[in-house]
């Protein structure tokens, strides 16, 4: 028999798994590259945090129920109002199918009715359902690729060489290290007024 997909609310008080009715034929994940610079002076910050898509089906034709009844498992998770919730902040959850999973808040649902009986109520619905990410803060590092960059650093007022190297690198006496990778010529006299607003690569 084959595994249904779930979504497990991760906070919401009592809320146990809401499986889905039947398995999807697809879902999409999206990334998307951040940059700093211009035309080839460009260099890669992050991967924007991804957003999940997913398309449910559901189908209570044969036993004659109001599709609703189910799929409002899944929309009420959009109710600032549903029971478990003490606070507006969206509930977190977990779509689960086999071994892919994917942490993330409800930023949007799209339901499609496509059948209906005699008296109007819907039998039939599909649930265009989308997630934005909401990972613990070190998996979401290694996610947008953080690890695998250098550091950047906007220079603003009251800067100083010795200070961003112990912000940055934890060690005030690595300045030397920024300067000579940023061509920085005077290094005691930085910032200028020129400075304010530079971008600097901090060395790895």
């Amino acid at each position: 028999m084959a595994q249904k997909a779930q979504i497990i609310p991760l906070d919401l008080a009592g809320a146990g798994p809401i499986t889905v009715m039947f398995n999807p034929n697809e879902y999409t994940v999206s990334f998307e590259g951040k940059y700093t610079g211009e035309n080839d002076k460009k260099q890669f910050i992050r991967t924007e945090t991804p957003e999940f898509k997913v398309s449910l089906f559901y189908d209570t034709y044969e036993r004659r129920r109001d599709v609703k009844l189910e799929t409002a498992k899944i929309t009420s998770l959009l109710d600032p109002k549903v029971p478990g919730k003490s606070t507006k902040k969206p509930p977190v959850c977990l779509f689960i199918w086999g071994k892919f999973t994917y942490r993330g808040v409800l930023s949007k649902i799209d339901q499609k009715f496509t059948m209906f009986l005699e008296d109007g109520t819907p039998v039939r619905s599909l649930l265009d359902v989308t997630f934005i990410s909401d990972e613990p803060e070190k998996k979401v590092e290694i996610a947008e690729g953080r690890e695998a960059c250098r550091k950047l650093w906007i220079v603003k007022s009251g800067d100083r060489l010795d200070l961003i190297a112990n912000e940055a690198l934890k060690d005030p006496m690595k300045w030397r290290i920024i300067a000579e990778v940023n061509k920085i010529i005077n290094p005691l006299g930085f910032p200028d007024k020129n400075d304010f607003g530079r971008t600097l690569v901090i060395p790895d």
